[in-house]
């Protein structure tokens, strides 16, 4: 349910079949809750307050034969469709400036991208938090 925002229609796509009728903002995500990404979209939606229909899919099972790509993914009100969440979130705000920032200014984008050279390059965002941390592996 959303706290600030009408509650989203939603979709299992592991429940139906058929490709759901879907206009204005799209968000396709995980299903289980298990995706990181999915959710960080997810949660930029509700802090921005903004309608959308929701439509969750199955990535350990079978995926819904008209569905392609990676979630998450939004469907644009034009028709167009995105993936990658840090590049939804800067749109989300290109397109509705209105509503709360939710990339407040170039000074994050700068610490994000210092903080993602830390790491060895083709690392998964998941496996980093030992490269946190001292001592990992056996290293001093």
């Amino acid at each position: 349910p959303s706290a600030r925002a009408p509650e989203p229609f939603s979709v299992d796509a592991a429940l139906q079949s058929q490709q759901p009728r879907l206009d204005g903002l799209v968000l396709f995500r995980e299903r289980n809750g298990w995706c990181p990404y999915s959710e960080r979209v997810w949660l930029a939606l509700e802090i921005k307050g903004l309608s959308y229909s929701t439509v969750l899919i199955d990535n350990m099972g079978s995926r819904p034969s008209w569905f392609g790509g990676q979630t998450p993914q939004i469907r644009w009100p034009s028709g167009g469709s995105q993936g990658e969440s840090v590049d939804i979130l800067r749109r989300l705000d290109r397109e509705f400036p209105e509503s709360s920032p939710l990339w407040p200014n170039e000074e994050v984008t700068e610490l994000v991208n210092a903080f993602k050279k830390i790491f060895p390059s083709g690392t998964r965002p998941s496996s980093r938090a030992a490269f946190l941390f001292r001592g990992y592996g056996g290293g001093a």
